[in-house]
């Protein structure tokens, strides 16, 4: 830590840690939670070295294919000057804000495939990253591609004027955004 930082660093109200001027504590144990350490070394001993580095291999291979699959449908932003990635990649969508689409509003519509939501607006506002992990088969990578074209279509109705967005609230009150292709919504 810098130290100009750590006068800062976390305290804790039970254990003395952290700087002379403290912030709250960040989680309910001083020095986070040890158990998590134990998946980690178990998946590592599990692996083995070989297995470890072919893991790696497979999640760098598993995210060019997606963005080999994708690239043509959404700007990828921070390529290696290869035009590789690594294993992660960040897809731009700040373009389709002139139609009112944003990040979220994919993220959300990545749940209605069945895909868990990615990270969004990290490390750029109005991106998605997308780190497909090495165990992913290529028939859901496939299946996780063909959902983001499909996507990408939707959003292009809605720019060219063909389709428009419906707001829908959901039973909490939450405003969910629906995208219905083919059809103007007022």
């Amino acid at each position: 830590v810098a130290a100009h930082l750590a006068p800062y660093l976390p305290g804790h109200p039970v254990v003395r840690v952290g700087g002379d001027k403290p912030i709250p504590a960040v989680s309910a144990a001083p020095w986070g939670s040890a158990s998590i350490l134990l998946i980690c070394y178990g998946y590592v001993r599990m692996l083995g070295g070989a297995g470890m580095t072919d893991a790696t291999r497979y999640a760098i291979l598993n995210a060019n294919y997606v963005k080999s699959r994708l690239e043509g449908h959404y700007d990828v932003l921070y390529t290696r000057p290869n035009g590789r990635v690594a294993h992660e990649m960040i897809f731009d969508l700040r373009a389709f804000r002139q139609a009112w689409i944003e990040e979220q509003d994919v993220a959300k519509r990545l749940m209605d495939y069945g895909f868990h939501a990615p990270t969004v607006s990290f490390p750029v506002p109005g991106t998605l990253m997308i780190e497909p992990t090495e165990s992913e088969s290529k028939a859901e990578l496939d299946r996780f591609c063909d959902a983001m074209i499909q996507i990408r279509k939707e959003i292009q109705a809605i720019v060219d004027g063909d389709a428009d967005r419906l707001i829908v609230v959901d039973e909490k009150g939450d405003i969910a955004n629906w995208i219905i292709p083919g059809k103007m919504v007022k």
